[in-house]
């Protein structure tokens, strides 16, 4: 129940969305997994050595550091909880170090390499049309999967070429698009959105499937892998890669990093300059 009560914190109190605390909740369950094979049946019990146990366990598997840190890092604040509320007496998660993770840099495309990208859907189809308009956004904004996916018509300003954004956090920011990514988007909503709107209640999103339905997370990250492969964009690289690619050459064109911060919706600055 407790752990009900905690997901449920973190819904109304932190603000986390509904993907974050499935998450939240996956991680905690492999913990409990763990803690039943070791007989510990009192939340009060679990010592720092089972913690790390636990951590060293994740280390045989081989889990990436990055993993380990934020299976850790969710435990800590499931504890904290438990400590708020006195339920327990003492956190035993909270000294525990996770090991240090290499930071790896992210993947990023070159210039040629994007030219050929968003050259590659055909501008004169209807599927052609919205992949061109999806593809030209990621490049000129760097929005996130989930974002894109988001987008309703009504958040798209064609006379200031900004769009609307829901973030992570529920919260909004503006982000601006440039002439090519305007032509693409208008040849898009102009000629081609309305023959795929089969109700017109339910047309409220920028994208639509042939079902004319919002275009789902996954089928935007399916289509993207194939325009990269069909354009000869090596095999490691993805969806996010574009939004690395547009913040890198922003800066590459002198930028100011605070200003690519804001553009991506970044928190910290630290995570911008990675």
């Amino acid at each position: 129940d407790s752990l009900n009560n905690f997901y449920k914190y973190l819904e109304i109190n932190k603000n986390l969305s509904s993907y974050t605390i499935r998450n939240y909740s996956n991680d905690l369950s492999d913990f409990f997994k763990f803690i039943k094979e070791k007989n510990v049946s009192n939340i009060e019990k679990i010592s720092k050595l089972i913690i790390r146990e636990y951590l060293s366990s994740l280390i045989e598997k081989k889990y990436q550091k990055k993993s380990i840190a934020r299976k850790l890092s969710i435990i800590r604040s499931y504890f904290r909880y438990l400590k708020s509320k006195n339920i327990i007496t003492e956190n035993h998660a909270e000294l525990i170090h996770a090991p240090k993770s290499t930071k790896t840099l992210p993947q990023i495309i070159e210039k040629e390499e994007i030219k050929k990208l968003l050259e590659t859907p055909k501008f004169n189809t209807t599927n052609g049309a919205r992949d061109s308009a999806i593809l030209e956004i990621f490049y000129s904004t760097g929005i996130r999967v989930s974002e894109m996916h988001n987008i309703d018509i009504n958040n798209v300003d064609f006379n200031q070429q900004n769009i609307r954004i829901l973030g992570k956090g529920s919260k909004y920011r503006l982000v601006l698009y440039g002439n090519k990514c305007q032509e693409s988007l208008q040849n898009y909503t102009s000629h081609f959105r309305n023959k795929l709107i089969l109700d017109p209640k339910n047309s409220n999103a920028l994208f639509l499937n042939k079902y004319g339905s919002r275009l789902s997370v996954r089928s935007i990250q399916r289509l993207v892998k194939k325009y990269m492969l069909i354009s000869g964009i090596s095999n490691n690289v993805h969806t996010h890669s574009l939004r690395h690619t547009f913040a890198t050459h922003l800066i590459e064109g002198g930028a100011d990093i605070k200003v690519v911060q804001d553009l991506l919706g970044h928190e910290s600055p630290t995570t911008t300059q990675i």
